[in-house]
């Protein structure tokens, strides 16, 4: 971790919660119910959404308390621009998958869920890819 910038620093704190916080998220509300979420269902949800801010805000404050501010370089900015384009492709045939689940299902639990999942997925991928074309060097 030494030898990362903070850009990829961040991009591991967020990545590390995404996939925590989500992961158990998904565990615990399925199997799923058919038929609509009912508050319950919300309620839980942002009980996780509020554990998820609280780690990634926790995380970034001691980033940056730990490490000096640097600026944001070109190469940086073009890794994330180039990350953006290739999930959102992922992102619209997510969507599309999406509609297809809520013509099939009645309800809007897996909808939600649906579309939900897939932006969560997004945007681990392109956390995963920003990694990785820091790894490579670009």
């Amino acid at each position: 971790m030494k030898n990362m910038t903070n850009q990829e620093k961040s991009l591991w704190v967020v990545l590390t919660a995404s996939i925590v916080i989500y992961g158990l998220y998904y565990l615990n509300v399925l199997p799923p119910v058919d038929g609509n979420m009912e508050s319950a269902h919300i309620w839980q949800y942002a009980q996780y959404m509020g554990a998820f801010v609280v780690i990634v805000i926790i995380g970034e404050v001691y980033l940056a308390l730990k490490n000096k501010q640097e600026p944001v370089d070109e190469r940086a900015r073009l890794i994330s621009l180039k990350a953006n384009s290739v999930s959102t492709y992922i992102l619209y045939s997510g969507i599309l998958v999406a509609i297809v689940v809520a013509l099939w299902k009645p309800g809007n639990f897996w909808f939600i869920h649906t579309i939900n999942f897939v932006a969560v997925l997004t945007e681990i991928i392109n956390q995963i890819q920003q990694l990785r074309a820091f790894r490579k060097g670009f």
